[in-house]
């Protein structure tokens, strides 16, 4: 372990997703039935491993290096190329991708946990995958066979990057406005007019061709999102033999000097400014929004994951140094002038930052691979009640993943520079690039502020309320169950108070809609974003806490150990170590962190509208 290098909580890994998920449950369908739970195990180990030797070594390289415009196209950090294509060949950036595409088919769970790593240990490079696969998803769903035919292979085997361009300069955040053109040629090839911008993995050396998925409004069709269809754009032309043909008019006018994720070219293109830029649909038109909200579903967990990513490196990073670092004595012997000097980690003020990140990995770690196993259990669920149960949930956390972890996590990896110190605000430790990595994770993909209106404004009221009543539901069973638990109802009956608390605030924005409209609900939406995520967050937790002590039971009872108070136990027993920890950040996170993003809603509960009265 290193404060400089990356480490990941494989411990917590391994017991997210085999003890409390138990995901090697998978196999008894026949999709999964290849992944056991032997199999899963390895493959974790074999991705953490390759994310840590391959991939890592390249992070700060790449991100001095930066990626630069030659000759009209993008060349990234050369450091890049070798693990890119490593990547594909050992499919890890292909994981779930169909056996029928030479991919491994494996649960998205899988390749979750295996990213978690692939992001820490370079995120410019893992976002071209990502990016890649889910336009070949797009393609490969909704597109003509000839659509597939051509382009879906390549880009799952990484032959080929693709993008996805929705945002226009004069539009921003709002897609509708956008006035990309299209304009019908021959069935289903039309020509593509118009400027993109905030392209992630715009252009780039890595493959032979650059697909763009490409938003766009064929001439006569309505205004708003509602005219909007979807197009493949290639960079170069694909001949029907598959090789490469001409330039399609496509032109990368700049990438963006930013803050981080320097290995990840933003770039602004234009399609169509010498009039010969084709595109072809995608699906039908005036579908586009709706086919791309498939792969936006999918990009904005992957962007939530970059908050765990990052914030769980910088824990780790963080823990590690505060065990390297002497500075000062114990707090209880400061007036003994022959008082030893310590580590960092004795001091109080330096635990208390320890136990806030710690926990708040924890919780994002929980809430994401929650959210992913709903997927795979929606893939192999028996029937239309059991899938439409896991869907319901996905939709509802997708916004929590995205909004609250992207916020968490920026905020852990602002506190791992603060227990470094001085040091962790220079080059010589990740801690920096990983907070300026990290700082785009709440604002793309739909910002912070736009998942609360997702969730307050459709998920929340979807179906009378459906979504939000079967969630309430899962947090009373819960409590219901364990309310007598021997080690953990204190626990239960605080998180009791806070889902009270949840439930009385949802009826009073009921109440505000009435008297103040859509904008007065809307007004306090993010923090309840970051309230509800809490506590749905809490509530993985706690049942991580039930199987903990159910583990720790067993290990004393085996043991003969009858009070966990004698802590040298503890230290010679990792398994018992890691159980009884996981009870303390639990407790913690539901008696001290909960609370802090329920102050986020004082404002709101006294029902203080200043901000839509004042003028600024």
């Amino acid at each position: 372990m290193s404060s400089t290098e990356l480490t990941l909580d494989q411990r917590d890994i391994r017991f997210a997703a085999q003890e409390w998920l138990k995901i090697g449950q998978l196999s008894e369908s026949e999709k999964f039935a290849e992944f056991d739970q032997d199999t899963l195990d390895l493959m974790v180990q074999e991705g953490i491993r390759f994310a840590i030797d391959v991939v890592s070594p390249t992070r700060s390289e790449s991100d001095r290096e930066g990626c630069r415009i030659e000759d009209g196209r993008v060349k990234v950090p050369k450091c890049l190329h070798e693990p890119y294509q490593q990547s594909y060949e050992l499919g890890w950036a292909s994981m779930g991708v169909s056996q029928e595409y030479g991919g491994m088919g494996a649960p998205a769970t899988l390749g979750l946990i295996v990213n978690e790593a692939m992001n820490g240990a370079n995120l410019g490079l893992s976002m071209f995958f990502g990016l890649t696969s889910g336009a070949a998803d797009l393609i490969d769903t909704y597109g003509s066979d000839s659509l597939k035919q051509k382009y879906v292979a390549k880009m799952y085997q990484g032959k080929f990057t693709g993008t996805m361009c929705l945002s226009e300069p004069q539009a921003g955040s709002d897609v509708g406005a956008g006035t990309t053109s299209a304009e019908s040629v021959e069935d289903g090839v039309y020509k593509i007019k118009g400027s993109k911008c905030w392209i992630s993995s715009g252009d780039s050396d890595l493959g032979e061709n650059v697909i763009h998925a490409v938003l766009a409004r064929v001439k006569g069709a309505p205004d708003g999102t509602k005219g909007l269809s979807l197009f493949v754009v290639p960079h170069t032309r694909v001949n029907d033999d598959g090789s490469l043909g001409d330039w399609n008019d496509v032109t990368v006018v700049s990438i963006e000097d930013k803050l981080g994720i320097h290995a990840s070219p933003t770039a602004v293109l234009n399609f169509g400014e010498n009039g010969d830029c084709l595109g072809w649909i995608i699906g039908e038109e005036g579908k586009g929004i709706s086919s791309m909200f498939m792969m936006m579903n999918g990009a904005r967990i992957f962007t939530g994951l970059i908050g765990l990513s990052l914030a769980g490196a910088a824990y780790e990073n963080a823990r590690t140094y505060a065990y390297e670092r002497v500075q000062g004595t114990n707090i209880s012997k400061i007036r003994d002038p022959e008082a030893p000097r310590v580590t960092i980690v004795e001091h109080p003020a330096v635990r208390l930052n320890l136990i806030n990140m710690k926990a708040k990995v924890e919780a994002m770690r929980a809430l994401l691979y929650y959210t992913v196993f709903q997927l795979d259990l929606e893939l192999i669920a028996k029937t239309d009640e059991e899938r439409q149960k896991a869907q319901n949930m996905v939709d509802l956390l997708t916004p929590m993943c995205k909004g609250w972890c992207t916020e968490v996590g920026l905020d852990v990896v602002q506190v791992g520079i603060q227990v470094l110190g001085g040091v962790g605000y220079t080059k010589d430790f990740p801690m920096e690039q990983l907070f300026r990595d990290a700082r785009i994770a709440p604002i793309y993909e739909g910002t912070t502020d736009i998942q609360a209106l997702d969730l307050v404004g459709r998920k929340m009221i979807q179906n009378d309320g459906i979504l939000f009543q079967q969630l309430m539901e899962q947090f009373s069973q819960s409590i219901e169950k364990h309310r007598e638990h021997p080690e953990l109802s204190e626990i239960f009956k605080t998180f009791e108070g806070h889902c009270e608390t949840l439930y009385e605030t949802s009826l009073g924005s009921q109440e505000v809609l009435k008297t103040r409209g859509m904008e007065g609900v809307a007004l306090y939406a993010t923090p309840f974003l970051m309230y509800i995520s809490s506590i749905s967050a809490g509530w993985l937790l706690l049942q991580q806490a039930v199987v903990a002590t159910e583990k720790l039971g067993q290990i004393k009872t085996e043991n003969g150990v009858g009070d966990l108070a004698d802590s040298s136990f503890l230290k010679e027993n990792e398994d018992a170590l890691f159980y009884a920890n996981k009870l303390k950040t639990t407790r913690y996170f539901v008696e001290a962190i909960i609370p802090q993003f329920e102050a986020l809603l004082a404002g709101g509960r006294k029902q203080n509208f200043d901000a839509l009265e004042i003028v600024f």
